[in-house]
């Protein structure tokens, strides 16, 4: 259970350039990844349509020059993956940001057969995956950004337990933030509002996304230290700092996890503003390549 404060944040002064890579968000190129997305029959993590929609997400990475990768996985007695793309730093000295969602979907009262459009839960975390590494992709950085989409969450965070089960020391000690989308497109509350969720280990991170929420957007925000049942959970358990970003309120929801979780219930402005959000925050965590000034004449 869930145990939510209101804290009250303040803004921080403008980035010029923060405020011109906000700018570049693109809701068309969202909407067209979500949408496709949830017009497949299901993503269950076993299904054929988990694979088409990998397929999907790893030729849009590879088309931003991230260096992709598939990670077996085993769900249950079944088998997925999750898909992973890298784009390397140039910084000296580089620690890694990790951005993640779950892929999958389900029918609950259904099974595995049955449709599961997963519109909100997840296809609006992963195409924002999607929209924050084509963002990326159009500067350079310090440090190493990792882009994760992970199978089998939805039976018990399978992808990401065994990600982070097979995550060596040294690159546990890299991982500066792991920042995690799940359900971010269904507004549950009058005013917009987005539930900030990580624990101790991420409370810098936390600070830094509410910061970003206050400065870049109109976001109400509201701040929780008990993970619960998404993929950070597994990095916070390893002592990694990692924060769910998702809808304020997601348990009045009542459409996920069903045929009923369609394109018909996103709110677009909703989604844009928490991708505001973490976009400024990653900014942030991952650090503008320095400009390479002019030797001087000799």
């Amino acid at each position: 259970m869930r145990i939510v404060d209101n804290p009250i944040v303040s803004s921080a002064r403008l980035d010029p350039s923060v405020v011109d890579l906000v700018g570049q968000l693109s809701m068309q190129s969202y909407q067209d990844d979500l949408t496709w997305l949830a017009n497949l029959p299901t993503r269950h993590s076993v299904s054929p349509s988990f694979t088409q929609s990998t397929d999907f997400a790893a030729d849009r990475m590879v088309a931003l020059g991230y260096g992709v990768s598939r990670r077996p996985i085993t769900v249950g007695a079944g088998h997925s993956a999750n898909l992973i793309g890298d784009r390397t730093g140039v910084g000296s000295t580089r620690e890694l940001v990790l951005v993640t969602a779950h892929l999958d979907s389900i029918n609950i009262a259904g099974g595995p057969a049955a449709a599961a459009p997963g519109a909100d839960d997840n296809g609006s975390g992963s195409a924002g995956v999607l929209e924050l590494g084509r963002l990326l992709s159009t500067r350079s950085w310090q440090h190493d950004v990792r882009l994760i989409l992970f199978g089998g969450e939805e039976e018990g965070l399978f992808g990401s337990k065994q990600y982070v089960a097979a995550l060596p020391p040294a690159e546990r000690s890299r991982v500066r933030a792991v920042l995690n989308m799940d359900m971010i497109a269904t507004k549950d509350t009058a005013a917009p509002t987005v539930l900030l969720e990580g624990a101790p280990v991420s409370s810098s991170q936390l600070a830094d996304l509410a910061t970003a929420a206050a400065t870049y957007t109109g976001l109400k925000v509201e701040t929780s230290l008990n993970p619960f049942a998404s993929d950070q959970v597994p990095f916070i358990n390893a002592g990694i700092p990692a924060v769910l970003t998702i809808e304020g309120t997601d348990s009045a929801n009542g459409h996920i996890h069903s045929a009923n979780d369609t394109l018909t219930f996103i709110e677009w402005p909703l989604a844009a503003e928490i991708l505001r959000m973490n976009i400024a925050a990653l900014a942030g965590w991952l650090e503008p390549a320095a400009a390479v000034r002019p030797r001087p004449a000799q």
